[in-house]
């Protein structure tokens, strides 16, 4: 992908479908239950999206990964709707889709098509079922992809221990389609 692919390039879009489920999960990790009623993993995701298709031509491959980049996005947004929520009180939060009204609508037909789609469901029941420790782990080596020695600092563990319980998060899950698939992304 290369920045004259201009903001809505066929191949972004691509880039993002692909990473959309483990973007919703993520959405869903990160966002807990008691505060969905007001903030919508959906419309975050749909932000997300809109927002990397806007700024595509901020996306340098020689500077890493699409996926860490989209994430990168991810945690700005969603620190922003946090930080919107703390100033609504107990109003609901409304977010995106913001931008161009193409990007706005490319994105919100991969997020619902994701949101229905019932082998994510299916994942999506599993990872709440996780213990808080694994759900963690999912979210910063699997779906974020961070290196396991950025992992081991953020949660103030050993590299080996980390390396040990991905090992075995990944051994309980790996019969999960949509597990593997997110993995691929």
């Amino acid at each position: 992908m290369s920045n004259a692919d201009g903001p809505a390039s066929p191949t972004l879009v691509r880039e993002f479908e692909a990473a959309a489920p483990a973007l919703l999960a993520w959405a869903r990790l990160r966002i807990r239950p008691e505060l969905r009623v007001r903030l919508d993993p959906e419309d975050l995701v749909q932000e997300v999206g809109c927002r990397a298709l806007l700024a595509a031509a901020g996306f340098d491959p020689a500077r890493g990964g699409f996926r860490p980049w989209l994430f990168g996005i991810a945690n700005r947004v969603l620190l922003e709707a946090l930080r919107d929520l703390g100033r609504a009180g107990h109003g609901h939060v409304r977010i995106g889709p913001s931008g161009l009204h193409d990007a706005a609508a490319t994105v919100t037909s991969i997020t619902q098509a994701v949101a229905r789609d019932d082998l994510v469901r299916t994942f999506l029941a599993q990872v709440e079922r996780l213990d808080a420790d694994d759900r963690t782990l999912l979210v910063l080596r699997g779906l974020e992809q961070l290196p396991h020695p950025q992992v081991a600092t953020l949660l103030g563990i050993g590299e080996d221990l980390i390396r040990k319980r991905w090992q075995r998060l990944c051994d309980r899950l790996r019969s999960d389609p949509v597990f593997a698939a997110l993995g691929e992304a």
